[in-house]
């Protein structure tokens, strides 16, 4: 015998249900389908360019990048996490001397920074035609770590 009820969170806030036909279901979606952002850079010279920045106190989870930079002499496109301090982690590096390079790179297990570092682009080479995507969200609260302890989990 079907019986009406709501589902609701600890605090007393219905949870989303949608109706199909006779058939109501509990709507659940994974955080980055519902907060992600994008920026986008793009550079015509070796440069390095801030893409992301977080929010004070806060952290990025990059979901997806995608990039397309020509080929040129000597080239190189670097994508990294980096701080006012002394913490770089490079997260991605492609050649460009010998072709052009474009690619998306959608982390499946997203890819989360440390508390107030920025996604940063570099690009390398004589006059690089460069375009950079990165789809990401902010991390607040206790899931933020200091450099220190997020690198101790990798």
């Amino acid at each position: 015998m079907p019986v009406n009820s709501t589902l609701q969170t600890i605090e007393g806030v219905n949870l989303h249900t949608e109706t199909v036909g006779h058939h109501t279901h509990l709507v659940t979606e994974d955080h980055s389908r519902v907060a992600t952002h994008f920026k986008t850079a793009a550079t015509t010279s070796a440069a390095t360019t801030t893409i992301v920045q977080s929010k004070p106190g806060q952290a990025i989870v990059i979901t997806d990048i995608i990039l397309a930079q020509d080929k040129v002499a000597s080239g190189a496109l670097t994508i990294q996490f980096d701080d006012d301090a002394t913490n770089t982690v490079i997260l991605l590096k492609v050649d460009t001397s010998d072709a052009q390079v474009t690619g998306h790179f959608p982390f499946a297990g997203r890819v989360r920074g440390w508390k107030d570092a920025r996604v940063e682009m570099i690009s390398a080479g004589t006059n690089p035609s460069t375009n950079v995507t990165v789809m990401y969200y902010h991390l607040a609260g206790e899931q933020v770590l200091s450099f220190n302890d997020w690198d101790a989990l990798r």
